[in-house]
């Protein structure tokens, strides 16, 4: 659409729309406002820009020369409406289930709020109390990831406000003041940069690459590739029939529904004989035995933390930074 928004307010708009998507804009070529803004889901589509101008041409002029120009004013549906182009193919979205972000762990406040959540006073089974605690930090720690708001466009905020204060920093070298709020600009980049290639190395499940090194480009990239490979678009039955979008998932599950639901043969089965081979007593009895808490502490910080949560959405990156909450 036609926005003559400022250049200097895009950034605001975009996150006001929705900051999960990534956003285009051909500010930089305007000469008043910005005419063409335009946004995607990453998680369905990608999108490449090939070409961008101020404007593709006159929509509309109200006294034609000579007899020359354009009668008609079809600017009202054209650049000044809102387009949405839905692809009727996906799916719409469903509510994400919880997913702990690995780098809240290093926030202010985190460690309080697991503490005090361990404190609660929760009858019944141990598991059912680590259950009960797990489920009620979820809502909490999801404000705090909400907090942080979009960290990709937190990193070229701070990116943006850096460029600036060196730009003055270069017009007055000797700004001592200029000199402490580049400092403190500065930090915050590092620590948005930091912040977002661990969010994206937790997505991309990439192991062998540390984050600090400017790698949030190949972490999305990343990304990006495993999504594509794990989305099923079309699907054919073992009827030959083809489901596309949401009939994909829905020809999954009543596949599994008539295979799994089936009702198998109950008759007595005669194990007389079957092995052969059995373990002695000590050992039978050893792999019964007590787990001690040193063995639970050494599988638990064995696993990397990056590598995919359990069913409640809690990475094991969560448990090791929190192991000593009592």
């Amino acid at each position: 659409m036609e926005s003559h928004v400022d250049i200097s307010k895009v950034l605001d708009v975009w996150k006001k729309l929705c900051n999960s998507w990534d956003w285009l804009s051909n500010a930089n070529v305007c000469t008043k406002g910005t005419r063409i803004i335009l946004g995607w889901n990453i998680e369905i589509v990608d999108v490449m820009l090939l070409a961008q101008t101020d404007q593709v041409f006159n929509t509309w002029t109200q006294k034609p020369k000579k007899g020359v120009g354009l009668l008609k004013k079809i600017d009202r549906v054209s650049d000044h409406s809102p387009c949405v182009l839905q692809l009727l193919s996906i799916s719409p979205d469903q509510p994400k289930p919880f997913k702990f972000a690995n780098f809240l762990a290093d926030k202010e406040g985190f460690r309080d709020l697991v503490a005090n959540a361990w404190q609660d006073d929760i009858g019944g089974h141990n598991m059912f109390k680590v259950v009960k605690k797990l489920r009620s930090l979820k809502r909490p720690l999801r404000k705090i990831l909400f907090q942080q708001g979009n960290l990709h466009a937190r990193v070229d905020q701070c990116r943006a406000d850096l460029d600036e204060i060196q730009a003055e920093i270069d017009k007055d070298p000797t700004n001592s003041g200029l000199r402490e709020k580049e400092t403190i600009v500065l930090k915050k980049f590092n620590d948005a940069s930091y912040d977002e290639e661990c969010f994206l190395k937790q997505k991309s499940k990439v192991e062998w690459l540390k984050c600090g090194d400017s790698n949030s480009k190949f972490f999305h990239n990343s990304v990006k590739s495993k999504n594509h490979r794990s989305r099923i678009e079309v699907i054919k039955d073992v009827n030959g029939v083809i489901h596309e979008g949401k009939a994909a998932a829905l020809a999954l599950v009543a596949h599994y529904e008539n295979f799994l639901g089936s009702r198998g043969d109950m008759s007595p089965f005669m194990h007389d004989g079957l092995f052969s081979r059995i373990i002695d007593t000590q050992q039978a009895n050893d792999m019964i035995r007590t787990v001690s808490q040193e063995e639970i502490k050494k599988a638990m910080f064995s696993i990397g933390d990056n590598k995919a949560p359990g069913p409640d959405g809690f990475s094991s990156a969560f448990f090791k930074k929190t192991w000593d909450c009592r």
